[in-house]
């Protein structure tokens, strides 16, 4: 008896040695999975394929390990994925067409203005190489509340501003402002064009600011989600091969045509075709509608948009159109895209590429076909 009782508590405690080394393999299983997924997102790791587009529209897949996390771009490095970035408000005037240095913007903010006609505000890789960016003008409250989205190392080149801007830029020490009023040299006028018409910066001249006056310590900020998008053509779904904006018709209407071919669109104004000054194509790879509410502040026609909040937003890539809402908390939280018919809770992922983000107001209007 006392021999089968030795043998039953050793077989007892063989059973729990296995048990317990079962439950510590799994243990290191389920940290490994964790691990790998934490660390990748840190190193913003992507094994999905870019689609690039050659000179003869041929289109060729190329694995993307690193993802910038403006615009979900392949990048070569980790040092590429959270670079230092550069916001220049860029006008839309007739009198400033063609714009400089439009064409290489990551992301472009397009809102209205006084007497609702539009204004640009251009977001760029600090060490992207533009040698001329404008005609630059002045800031307006709402694109500091977009800014803001992208931490406080954003380098805001601008020309000027309204009252309340300036007041803004002037109380929150984390706008990181270059006002051609106060920092001349980073700027130029040009003789081919009339005040004010004719202010001007550089690549170069924003990394001369950014060595002199930068914090060098990069705020990582949070990006929207990214993914490969399928082409209309290959869903079965309807293609949205046309979107006309209208912002004040028809010298500040917008439309953007997408080709199937290229996988982009293309804008058009009333001058046709939208091409830099040094002939380059305004194209885009997400068009992004947020429609807001505004009002008139004043007798110049300045306006007060609703940033924070939420609202109908509709997202057009690759000829899909997805209807859904956008919402944002604070000055500084991130704008997000949510789909109406979409999983609850979770943003709608964008295609990776350029983004321009198309700010309509109720003097506005949004067509597509």
């Amino acid at each position: 008896m006392i021999y089968k009782k030795y043998k039953a508590g050793t077989l007892n405690t063989k059973i729990v040695y296995v048990l317990a080394f079962i439950i510590f393999i799994a243990g290191l299983l389920l940290l490994a999975v964790f691990a790998y997924s934490y660390f990748s997102k840190k190193a913003n790791v992507n094994n999905l394929t870019e689609i690039e587009s050659k000179g003869d529209n041929t289109l060729i897949e190329k694995k993307c390990e690193f993802t910038r996390l403006l615009d979900g771009v392949c990048v070569e490095s980790q040092e590429e994925v959270n670079p230092e970035l550069v916001a220049v408000m860029i006008e839309n005037h007739v009198d400033a067409r063609p714009q400089s240095g439009l064409a290489k913007a990551s992301v472009v903010y397009e809102a209205p203005v006084e007497a609702n006609y539009s204004r640009f505000m251009a977001i760029f890789p600090k060490d992207v190489d533009i040698a001329k960016v404008g005609p630059v003008r002045s800031a307006r409250p709402y694109y500091l509340d977009w800014l803001r989205e992208y931490g406080k190392d954003i380098l805001y080149m601008h020309v000027g501003g309204s009252p309340a801007a300036l007041s803004i830029i002037s109380k929150d020490s984390r706008i990181f402002d270059f006002n051609e009023f106060s920092k001349g040299p980073y700027f130029w006028r040009s003789t081919d064009r009339y005040a004010p018409h004719n202010v001007y910066t550089s690549s170069k001249n924003w990394q001369k600011a950014w060595d002199k006056f930068g914090t060098k310590e990069n705020t990582d900020f949070k990006s929207w989600n990214f993914r490969d998008i399928d082409n209309c053509i290959d869903t079965g779904e309807e293609c949205i091969t046309e979107i006309s904006i209208d912002f004040l018709p028809p010298s500040y209407a917008a439309t953007w045509e997408y080709s199937t071919s290229t996988r982009k669109y293309v804008r058009y104004q009333i001058e046709g075709r939208h091409f830099d000054k040094d002939g380059a194509a305004i194209e885009a790879d997400t068009i992004i509608i947020q429609k807001v509410h505004s009002k008139v502040l004043d007798d110049v026609g300045r306006l007060q948009i609703d940033t924070i909040g939420s609202g109908d937003a509709i997202i057009f890539q690759n000829g899909i159109k997805i209807e859904g809402e956008w919402r944002k908390d604070s000055t500084t939280g991130r704008t997000e895209w949510y789909n109406f018919d979409g999983p609850d809770g979770q943003p709608i992922p964008l295609k990776r590429g350029k983004i321009w983000i198309e700010v309509v107001n109720e003097r506005g209007s949004v067509e597509w076909e």
